[in-house]
């Protein structure tokens, strides 16, 4: 194991954040947050506006950021978060977000569609970047369900969006790579892959999940293989071949129960089929409320 608890902690912050903004975006939200007498690691994150008001998160509640940002703010801040290109990002930002500096950064905009489907997303209003905070210990109890000795077991971890899953996912992460266990991570949106660097994973960063499980079961020998928000028929084609292979699958989904999930046809073809053995719950409060 060559990575730190401490590196782990401190790649992962407001700062981190702040950091992938424009020097004067960066500076007043510093300002905003320092004055609200908010701790930087209560921010969750933080909602950027084209002309419009723009606040940041802290333990639920919404704080306003002084003055509206102005267009050619704005387009300051998209130049930086696409690293001045906003082509090498389309595909993303097709769906919904950009990632940059291994933050999720949501986008708003307007949706051009192409024989039934976006084609494309211009003209983007709104930014959220989402402030990841890891709770070191978090994942101790999902760890010691999914590993007895040399065997290692599946688990699904939900929660409505904000619940804390990707944040309990990568200190998941931290325990296995400790472990020197063999496994791969499906880096989909660059919000993983810091928890395992220099670790026992491998990683595929940009992969689909559909392509990332299939690759890994075929190509890479995991013992594990770890992806997050599993989400439609295809993702759930990859979780059961992954499965009928012998390979476990740890994953999350978003959903506020273990009813709501059964009620998606993807999620309970998973669960009838014994995918995952554990099934864990989580609050917004990033409090495991359900397990096995």
């Amino acid at each position: 194991m060559y990575i730190t608890k401490e590196k782990y902690i401190k790649d992962n912050s407001l700062s981190v954040a702040l950091g992938i903004l424009p020097p004067p975006v960066r500076a007043e939200i510093m300002c905003t947050v320092d004055a609200s007498g908010v701790s930087a690691d209560e921010v969750t994150d933080i909602r950027l506006r084209r002309g419009g008001a723009s606040f940041f998160t802290a333990n639920g509640r919404s704080y306003p950021l002084g003055g509206n940002i102005s267009p050619r703010e704005f387009d300051d801040i998209i130049f930086y978060l696409t690293g001045g290109s906003l082509y090498a990002h389309a595909e993303t930002i097709r769906e919904g977000y950009i990632s940059a500096g291994g933050i999720r950064c949501g986008v708003c905009g307007r949706a051009v569609m192409k024989d039934g489907k976006i084609g494309e997303v211009t003209d983007i209003t709104s930014v959220v970047l989402r402030v990841a905070h890891d709770i070191p210990g978090c994942a101790d109890r999902v760890y010691s369900r999914i590993t007895r000795g040399d065997a290692v077991s599946g688990a699904l971890i939900y929660s409505p969006p904000g619940g804390g899953k990707t944040t309990l996912l990568r200190d998941l992460i931290f325990h296995l790579s400790e472990a020197d266990r063999q496994f791969a991570v499906v880096d989909s949106r660059r919000e993983l892959g810091g928890a395992c660097e220099g670790g026992c994973a491998d990683i595929l960063t940009d992969y689909p999940k559909y392509d990332g499980i299939m690759c890994a079961v075929r190509s890479l020998s995991p013992e594990l293989i770890i992806c997050d928000e599993l989400s439609g028929e295809r993702d759930a084609d990859a979780a059961l071949y992954a499965f009928s292979c012998g390979v476990p699958i740890v994953a999350t989904a978003h959903s506020g129960s273990e009813d709501e999930l059964r009620s998606r046809h993807d999620m309970r073809a998973l669960l009838d089929a014994g995918v995952f053995p554990h099934i864990f719950g989580l609050d917004r409060r990033h409090h495991i409320i359900t397990s096995p």
